[in-house]
């Protein structure tokens, strides 16, 4: 058998240069202008622009109008037909070369997604790395102040960017705390009965000037319902002060007009016996003085043995039905007052007369 022998030649090859080169045509060898029969295509639309211009139209021409309109409509129809079409066949191998060139850019873009994830991969651990470092300087720092300030609430996302020093992050997180305690200090001296309430709104805030202007809008609102309280309790003893020397008042007043109505009476009471005096003729001084308005029985008569007084006085009935006088009864002194008409109180001096009654003027 006779030996073969197998030769192979090494071609060294470069390798292709990655850059974009028109073959056909050049960049100078695409169409630069477009040649067609402009002119001719103008002068033929404005003479048949001209013939339709100064009609008017009228209702009996309005089917020529329509027809005029349809005829101009369907040149412009033809002419648009025919502008699409060259643009057609002018895109034609701008359209192969496009869908030729993005097979060739797609080959890029899968790689570089590619590459990007795995970037993105390893920056995303380096700032989980980076937001555990700040996590860690915060909690050291906090002490008992999470519920006030929460790592949320002091934590500011911008801190992962890669031109965020981490230094510079953790120290802005260490000086907010020691704000927060420096603001607590100071609402827990300066807000006394408030301080819970300006704590409530600096947890939802961290603003220490919004913490204090609570506490100050709740002290002016006590003050002002204190203010209030006072005020009303004031007109309530003011209110009472005044019914009070109203009903003193009014007292007087019924005392004046009971002394005035008692006064009225007396000087009525009086006026009625010197109008007494004056009207009833009385035949002697004992009469009249008996009948003066008012008659009084018994006045200084001399003591006799029918007329000594006796133990316990007695009022004599001078209206009394007229009965036999006991043989040894006994005479006593009585007075009274007797006001009735005229001639009641002729009667009465009368009876007095039939029955020996002795009267007089009582002081």
């Amino acid at each position: 058998m006779a030996e073969e022998r197998i030769q192979a030649e090494v071609v060294e090859t470069s390798p292709a240069k990655m850059e974009f080169r028109l073959i056909n045509p050049t960049e100078t060898g695409f169409l630069k202008h477009i040649e067609w029969n402009k002119a001719e295509l103008e002068d033929a639309v404005k003479a048949k622009v001209d013939s339709y211009k100064g009609i008017v139209y009228t209702e009996e021409t309005l089917k020529s109008a329509k027809a005029d309109k349809a005829e101009l409509n369907n040149l412009l129809k033809a002419i648009e037909e025919r502008r699409k079409k060259v643009k057609e066949i002018i895109n034609e191998p701008y359209a192969d070369f496009e869908k030729e060139l993005k097979s060739v850019t797609d080959l890029i873009k899968r790689q570089t997604e590619e590459i990007g994830k795995q970037i993105d991969s390893f920056e995303d651990k380096q700032r989980e790395e980076k937001k555990q470092k700040i996590q860690e300087a915060y909690d050291s720092t906090i002490g008992d102040l999470k519920e006030v300030l929460p790592f949320t609430k002091v934590f500011d996302p911008r801190y992962l960017n890669k031109t965020y020093k981490l230094n510079t992050a953790i120290s802005e997180v260490k000086a907010e705390i020691e704000k927060v305690k420096g603001d607590l200090s100071t609402m827990e001296s300066v807000c006394g009965k408030y301080a819970l309430n300006a704590k409530d709104v600096y947890v939802r805030t961290l603003d220490l000037s919004k913490a204090l202007a609570e506490e100050k809008r709740l002290k002016e609102l006590e003050e002002k319902l204190e203010a209030e309280k006072i005020r009303k309790q004031k007109e309530e003893e003011e209110r009472k002060k005044a019914e009070e020397q109203r009903r003193i008042e009014a007292e007087r007043r019924r005392k004046e007009e009971e002394e005035r109505r008692a006064a009225e009476a007396a000087r009525a009471a009086e006026q009625a016996e010197a109008q007494q005096k004056e009207e009833i003729p009385w035949q002697n001084e004992a009469e009249a003085q008996a009948a003066a308005g008012a008659v009084e029985i018994g006045m200084s008569v001399p003591e006799t043995e029918q007329s000594r007084p006796v133990p316990e006085e007695q009022v004599i009935d001078p209206f009394a039905a007229e009965k036999p006088e006991p043989a040894k009864e006994k005479k006593v002194r009585a007075k009274f007052f007797a006001i009735g008409t005229r001639n009641q109180l002729k009667a009465l001096t009368q009876y007095m007369k039939d029955n020996g009654i002795k009267y007089g003027k009582v002081d």
